[in-house]
């Protein structure tokens, strides 16, 4: 069981790691709507240049149709590698966090932890990493019908 005497430094110190976990947690959520509208816009402008063909020649039309699904590929690895990488960050701060817990009174995030994994809930990193497989599949499928002309 945790210690019930704490050092006032050791809770300080417990609280500003908190909020540097805090903070890795904001900075994912910037990056996923930074995504999110890159590849919005991407989408939208793949249907303008798919329907507008007044804005650029015959040919430059096609190199954009081409171009926009290749790029959207690229930009939704990076995407996957981005989330990866904060999920690898956040798994490390909060078993930090359940280390440092153990000399507190009360260990939060160690038993919330355990209600969760009990409760067989879908994690919440996995299905945040089906989005930029979407959009990639989505990006695939718009190559292929300019490859094969459709």
């Amino acid at each position: 069981m945790a210690n019930r005497d704490v050092e006032p430094s050791l809770f300080e110190l417990y609280k500003l790691y908190k909020e540097t976990s805090e903070k890795v947690s904001d900075r994912r959520a910037a990056a996923n709507t930074w995504m999110l509208s890159v590849n919005s816009a991407l989408v939208a402008f793949y249907a303008l240049m798919e329907k507008g063909k007044e804005i650029v020649g015959s040919s430059g039309r096609h190199l954009w149709l081409g171009a926009l699904p290749v790029a959207g590929i690229i930009i939704c690895m990076a995407w996957a590698a981005l989330l990866v990488s904060y999920r690898k960050i956040n798994h490390a701060k909060f078993k930090v966090l359940m280390e440092m817990e153990q000399s507190l009174p009360y260990a939060s995030y160690s038993r919330e932890d355990e209600i969760l994994h009990e409760s067989k809930r879908w994690n919440l990193s996995n299905i945040e990493s089906w989005i930029p497989w979407a959009f990639g599949l989505l990006y695939a499928v718009l190559t292929l019908a300019v490859v094969c002309g459709w």
